[in-house]
């Protein structure tokens, strides 16, 4: 009858019968048909255990019909699915793309290690793998990423933080690709994406012949720079970020990050970019990391701000806004200067939701 449920003795059946086959390096097709059938009918109720162990002796057999693979290959057990995911060539690709897609990373990693990988593949492992997964890609000799896997990798900080160093010793980090990832570079990274900067400012500055490099200032960008250093001056971080998003067109969650600690030098390159003056570099710099930063480190930032060029600085800030992909953002804001935001605005609703709610409380509302 249709939804009967297996016979208890039926759950160990497909094992007993796996390991049959597996002793066999050779089949006729009867025998791959009735092991097929057999497997589709009791899978389902085999325990979790036996169909890790059915998978793990399936997996690099050479006759393992193509359907009990796939099948074996989907399974939500991780487990379960990871040898053949790891071992088996007659994986669909359409199988494969899924996997990479949905995760978790631990199946990524079986299939970074297969034998071979489409080109489809190596593209979904860029886009959607952890480090761990493509650490394995860069380690292995027998995979030669090409210059569209650089690309979708120089787009990722994530990846570009974690194995930095990895991405530019194969040279998967083009110069767009250090300065675009600045922020998420390591520290020995960050002076050749400096020095790309410069070199980037240098071209752009002999692609037009007789134009002296003078960077005059507006009203409106002296005026945000004294906005910049208003609100540096009453802690008003919030303020101070969508200031400087305004100023260089930037999505809000990249100024934001720039306001952490660690991330003070692109900030630092961020008040160069704006054209901002080295006495009220040096006023913000103390006012929003003086108290978390030794004097040496302050130093440091300021001696950067001298010397790099304010070409370079913009150069950097350009590509943060064209080549940052680590998080989803909407357009930049292009909002009037000293236009609350919606941040803000949310703030607001909510300090004084608090303040009314414990006067409800105590007038019994």
């Amino acid at each position: 009858m249709p939804g009967r449920k297996k016979p208890p003795q039926d759950r160990c059946v497909l094992l007993a019968a796996t390991e049959l086959f597996v002793g066999k390096s050779r089949h006729d097709i009867e025998e791959k048909k009735i092991f097929l059938e057999l497997a589709r009918n009791l899978l389902s109720a085999t325990t979790l255990q036996d169909r890790r162990r059915i998978a793990s002796m399936l997996a690099a057999h050479p006759e393992i019909p193509d359907d009990l693979l796939e099948i074996l290959a989907a399974d939500e057990d991780e487990l379960t699915a990871y040898p053949p995911l790891r071992y088996s060539q007659r994986l669909s690709v359409d199988l494969l793309l899924r996997k990479v897609k949905e995760g978790p990373e631990s199946l990524r990693r079986a299939i970074a290690n297969r034998p071979s990988l489409r080109e489809s593949v190596l593209s979904a492992l860029c886009e959607h793998a952890g480090a761990d997964s493509i650490g394995i890609l860069l380690q292995r000799d027998d995979i030669r990423l090409a210059p569209v896997h650089h690309d979708k990798l120089s787009r990722r900080g994530d990846i570009v933080a974690a194995l930095g160093m990895e991405l530019a010793g194969q040279d998967a980090l083009n110069p767009d690709g250090l300065m675009g990832q600045y922020l998420h570079l390591p520290t020995k990274l960050k002076a050749k994406a400096i020095a790309a900067a410069e070199m980037a400012s240098l071209i752009k500055q002999a692609q037009t012949p007789g134009t002296a490099p003078v960077h005059r200032q507006n009203s409106a960008r002296l005026h945000l720079c004294d906005g910049l250093v208003a609100e540096a001056l009453a802690g008003d971080r919030l303020r101070f970020s969508d200031l400087l998003c305004q100023g260089l067109s930037l999505p809000q969650p990249v100024c934001d990050l720039m306001l952490q600690t660690d991330q003070s030098d692109g900030l630092t390159i961020a008040l160069k970019a704006l054209g901002m003056s080295a006495s009220q570099t040096a006023t913000v710099l103390i006012r929003l990391f003086g108290e978390q930063m030794p004097l040496t480190d302050l130093r440091g930032l300021l001696r950067l701000h001298r010397t790099l060029s304010v070409g370079a600085a913009g150069v950097l800030a350009g590509q943060w806004m064209l080549q940052d992909q680590t998080v989803q953002t909407t357009s930049p804001r292009h909002a009037p200067q000293y236009q609350e935001s919606n941040r803000r605005q949310e703030q607001a609703r909510t300090v004084s939701d608090a303040e009314v709610s414990p006067a409800r409380r105590n007038s019994g509302s």
